[in-house]
């Protein structure tokens, strides 16, 4: 949970704002950032594609040879070289695994690479969490916070909310690497070298990328 304190016993409208400006920019990815998570993506598209059109195949051609083998098995059950319980035997495990490799190629083809997508789209999403936090529209900056954190509370002196996966990877992101709500280095970013170097070895958008392979039907 992420709290920004108020000095303020009740919070005002313009407090109340500025702070949730400020959680708004802490999950706001900057333009390098932004970009060179896109340009990453379209070398994994481009990778993806040549892998994705090969695991299809392999699937399409088991599925074929499985057909096979059920015709086959057909053929010498009619001609009586195996009794009837063999043939049944030996249909159902092989009708059992034509199935699922039916089941996995359909999985594939609904799911495709749709976690490219939606990585590009938050990653969008997120560059542009900046222009929220920067307008005048507090209605636009409530409705950002709830669509995209839960537990949105104002408790004593403080306005808190927790943001949902994968938004929260930005923030937590953000603060390993020393970078401060609006993307400037902190003190411990300076101490850990130059940012450009080191962001191409850095995991978030690892962490992006595996939030929507395994989640292909999140809403961020």
């Amino acid at each position: 949970k992420y709290a920004i304190k108020c000095a303020q016993r009740y919070v005002r409208e313009e407090l109340l704002t500025e702070q949730i400006n400020e959680f708004i920019q802490k999950v706001s990815l900057p333009k390098d950032w932004a970009d060179h998570m896109l340009k990453q993506l379209e070398t994994d598209e481009s990778d993806t594609a040549q892998s994705d059109a090969l695991f299809a195949q392999n699937l399409k051609r088991e599925i074929v040879e499985l057909e096979s083998k059920l015709d086959t098995l057909l053929d010498v059950h009619l001609e009586q070289v195996i009794s009837r319980d063999e043939y049944t035997a030996k249909k159902n495990k092989v009708l059992s695994q034509k199935i699922d490799l039916e089941q996995k190629f359909k999985d594939f083809e609904r799911k495709g690479n749709a976690w490219l997508e939606l990585s590009r789209k938050f990653i969008l999403t997120a560059h542009q969490a900046e222009n929220v936090a920067l307008e005048e529209n507090l209605f636009a900056k409530k409705d950002f916070l709830k669509k995209h954190g839960s537990n949105r509370i104002l408790a004593g002196r403080e306005a808190r909310v927790d943001f949902k996966k994968p938004w929260d990877f930005v923030f937590e992101f953000k603060e390993k690497v020393g970078l401060d709500s609006i993307g400037f280095k902190t003190e411990k970013a300076s101490k850990g070298g130059d940012f450009q170097k080191l962001f191409p070895n850095l995991p978030l958008l690892d962490k992006i990328r595996t939030f929507f392979k395994e989640n292909p039907n999140a809403d961020f």
